[in-house]
């Protein structure tokens, strides 16, 4: 096992910034701003890019892998919200990691493969390069959006 250390002053403002929000809203929400997630739409995907930092680490200093799980989760989930006007929510998911992640900006890609009551997607996540880090598959099920205030 190796070790490393935390650049404190680094975790702590991605909390400062998570805890700023004032809303939990697709795009703008606790995780979102800590993990310092970016959502864009390219075509017909969501794209969900970060910057990996020490903080994300697992003990073997790799980026870890419910940080990735999470980023992947997220593209399919705003793609949905997207494309069908209203949230879904994941039935299951199927995670392959390929490589670690060490530094650099990390994007995960979500589609669908498959529209309807149940949605299948696959994301995928590439650093900087392009390579290949993880993959999912995963069924979602759309819910009915919450009725206006």
């Amino acid at each position: 096992m190796s070790s490393h250390s935390v650049d404190r002053a680094r975790a702590r403002a991605a909390f400062e910034r998570a805890e700023a929000g004032t809303e939990e809203v697709f795009g703008d929400f606790f995780l979102a701003r800590l993990l310092g997630l970016e959502i864009s739409y390219p075509g017909e995907a969501c794209e969900v890019a970060f910057t990996v930092e020490e903080f994300m680490f697992n003990p073997r200093g790799t980026l870890h892998g419910g940080v990735m799980a999470t980023a992947l989760d997220i593209a399919m989930g705003h793609l949905i919200h997207r494309q069908h006007g209203g949230p879904g929510t994941t039935l299951e998911m199927k995670i392959q990691y390929v490589a670690a992640a060490r530094h650099g900006r990390v994007v995960c890609r979500g589609e669908s493969l498959r529209r309807g009551g149940t949605w299948f997607l696959k994301a995928e996540a590439r650093d900087e390069a392009g390579a290949l880090l993880a993959f999912a598959t995963a069924t979602w099920k759309l819910l009915k959006p919450k009725p206006a205030a």
